[in-house]
């Protein structure tokens, strides 16, 4: 144990955490929302009774397309708020 090296964290560990929180939590909350919505307007509906949007089912318009379309603009403002941008090069140890 005499030889171990102290460890070092790198200053830009606890940045990277943050922002690998952010995308998890990102990419949980939609699947449960695209999901969610699905199931819950197409759910046990027989098909006769389906609903049409612009010709798609309800459930898939707005579970399928409307909440993707949502889930592609997120990024944008995660990108904005949370990310930073840093080097990637190794820091001096000095």
């Amino acid at each position: 144990m005499k030889d171990q090296v102290d460890f070092i964290e790198d200053s830009r560990f606890a940045q990277c955490d943050k922002e690998m929180r952010v995308t998890m939590w990102l990419f949980v909350i939609n699947i449960l929302l695209v999901g969610g919505v699905s199931l819950w307007i197409g759910l046990n509906k027989p098909a006769a009774s389906m609903n049409y949007i612009l010709g798609f089912p309800a459930w898939f318009f707005w579970g399928g397309l409307v909440a993707n379309v949502i889930f592609c603009i997120l990024p944008y403002f995660m990108v904005k708020f949370f990310y930073k941008d840093m080097s990637i090069e190794a820091e001096d140890e000095g």
